[in-house]
């Protein structure tokens, strides 16, 4: 499999892309970098530490927008992830190099060159993914399979009461990309935060699942403790991890065990519902469906894609 990530690469992002560098049939052909969980250049340099923890091949690494398409100032998750995005386990020092192309650029001559032999993963918001199709309306066309992170699409919001983080740091842009789906008959898979609240684990399970002493389970220890904090302060009871959870349905399709076909719609209103993604539940034929909501996934499958995030570097 041929695969293009576009990320803001905070704490879970960093676990997904480890999970993606476990599998040995995964072509990993570039990593784009946006603002969000932090600012872009940080989440540039995150992505730099991943692939150098494991040791990763050279892998083109492209810059992406540093704000939102209208907005000037971006929110951001440091709250959540931490000032360097990783819970303190963030790298400065890297000879890995940064493409001069823009990444909206590299998304587009990629998804040409590969056209249909291709799959995009997007962890982060869509700022990047917009422009592309503001560049070129066929864009998500050119891809065999396309698998977001973003939404709350039964308005369980965990940055508003109605809204996702990943679709309200920038509802402008996910709303051109639905909208495009819908215009170009393209059907993406979609990992909401309820799929993420649906798929909860143990802080026992995940101790479990991070132990030794390698660099990337050290690693995975340091944003855990970092994590627990966090949790600690929300009184959140379990492990959430929604980028992972996108990241398992690429390794492995037949994870899925529970989706459904629907059209959505994102609020781009200055209200309380601002970045709401709004499902269409109604069968309507002048409504076509544009996402596959996954609601429920393999929890055991899920698990061993984890350890294998975690153990296969062991080695290094």
């Amino acid at each position: 499999m041929k695969l293009i990530v576009d990320t803001d690469a905070g704490i879970d992002d960093a676990i997904a892309l480890l999970m993606l560098l476990a599998q040995p049939d995964l072509q990993l052909l570039a990593i784009s970098s946006v603002a969000g969980n932090v600012s872009l250049l940080q989440a540039t340099q995150n992505i730099k530490t991943i692939l150098d923890i494991t040791n990763a091949p050279a892998t083109p690494i492209y810059q992406g927008c540093a704000r939102p398409l209208l907005r000037y100032a971006a929110l951001d998750a440091m709250d959540i992830h931490g000032d360097d995005g990783l819970g303190g386990a963030g790298r400065t020092d890297s000879p890995r190099p940064v493409e001069a192309e823009p990444a909206s650029l590299a998304l587009l001559r990629l998804a040409r060159q590969y056209t249909g032999r291709l799959t995009l993963l997007t962890l982060g918001p869509l700022t990047n993914i917009a422009v592309a199709i503001r560049l070129d309306p066929t864009f998500l066309t050119h891809f065999d399979r396309i698998v977001m992170m973003a939404g709350a699409v039964d308005v369980r919001g965990n940055t508003s009461a109605a809204a996702e983080f990943n679709i309200v740091v920038d509802p402008e842009a996910a709303h051109i990309v639905f909208d495009a789906c819908h215009r170009t008959g393209v059907m993406v898979q979609l990992i909401s935060w309820e799929a993420t609240l649906a798929h909860p684990l143990t802080p026992e399970t995940w101790a479990e699942i991070i132990e030794g002493d390698s660099p990337v389970a050290r690693m995975a220890q340091t944003m855990t403790v970092f994590l627990n904090e966090r949790r600690a302060e929300y009184n959140e009871p379990h492990i959430l991890w929604p980028d992972p959870l996108a990241a398992a349905i690429v390794c492995r399709p037949e994870i899925i065990l529970s989706q459904e076909a629907r059209s959505i719609k994102v609020e781009i209103g200055h209200t309380l519902t601002r970045g709401q993604t709004l499902v269409d539940y109604r069968r309507r034929p002048d409504k076509p469906p544009n996402t596959q909501i996954i609601r429920e996934v393999d929890g055991q499958q899920f698990c061993d894609l984890l350890k294998m995030a975690v153990h296969n570097f062991d080695g290094f």
